[in-house]
């Protein structure tokens, strides 16, 4: 994005049996985005209504367009099939008749008012919503990949670097040679007698020897089966995704009944 571009942050609100995340307009784009994510059981009528209460009261609080989708808990797109034509919602202000437009159809750029392209619009109306200019973005991008640059030099001196430097001790030092060497001797001592079974192994090591026959027993049952893994994977997913989308609303759920936060 351009250093003037600006990147306005998410708002999002509890709603009781769903929560919405509206995103404000990107660089170049002449609508913002609604999302509802429906956290309980609900049928494609409900979900649709309020898809157009909610379209209706985040134009009235920000006068640009916007297209509005719901999502299930899974995060798979809520069907409207059957009470919508289409799973999406466009909705935006008609000034010339004053009054609020909602289409059930992917609308084309140039019919929709282009109040979204004016930049200082937008910071007026937005003016309590945080915000990055592309500038402040790409360098925190460029402070992230400084941080990530010195992270990976410290790897490779402890990788590469450090084990030279004890090899090459070890050629320079008879002593430090015979300790590594005796050392050596130790461990192959031990890893025999708990081979021969006269020392007990120790309780780590049988339980990474249980998690590896697990893990090998999983493996031989997964290529046995690969069609019953990749349902069983996907069932996962879906599960996963249920459970962030429903702890995400408890959250705010909580963060609504304290009030927001200073800052």
């Amino acid at each position: 994005m351009a250093p003037d571009d600006i990147r306005f942050g998410l708002l999002k609100e509890d709603r009781g049996w769903f929560f919405v995340e509206y995103s404000p307009p990107m660089a170049n784009y002449r609508f913002s985005l609604l999302q509802l994510s429906v956290v309980e059981e609900r049928d494609a009528q409900a979900v649709a209504s309020v898809m157009e209460s909610e379209a209706k009261e985040w134009l009235r609080r920000y006068p640009v367009p916007v297209m509005a989708t719901a999502f299930s808990a899974d995060g798979s797109v809520f069907s409207l099939k059957g009470v919508r034509p289409i799973d999406n919602l466009i909705a935006w202000l008609d000034t010339e008749k004053s009054q609020l437009v909602l289409r059930w159809e992917l609308v084309k750029d140039d019919v929709l008012p282009d109040t979204a392209l004016n930049r200082e619009f937008l910071q007026e109306i937005f003016a309590n919503v945080p915000s990055k200019t592309g500038a402040e973005i790409q360098e925190e991008v460029a402070k992230d990949l400084a941080v990530r640059k010195v992270g990976w030099w410290l790897v490779f001196v402890w990788a590469a670097v450090v084990p030279l430097g004890v090899a090459v001790l070890e050629w320079w030092s008879d002593l430090l040679g015979l300790v590594v060497l005796g050392y050596a001797f130790v461990k192959a001592a031990i890893q025999a007698l708990r081979l021969t079974g006269r020392l007990p192994k120790s309780a780590r090591q049988r339980e990474k020897e249980a998690e590896d026959l697990k893990m090998r027993h999983h493996h031989y049952h997964c290529e046995r089966n690969p069609e019953a893994f990749e349902r069983l994977k996907a069932e996962n997913f879906r599960r996963e995704e249920i459970a962030r989308t429903k702890a995400e609303a408890l959250a705010l759920k909580a963060q609504a009944r304290n009030g927001p936060c200073d800052g």
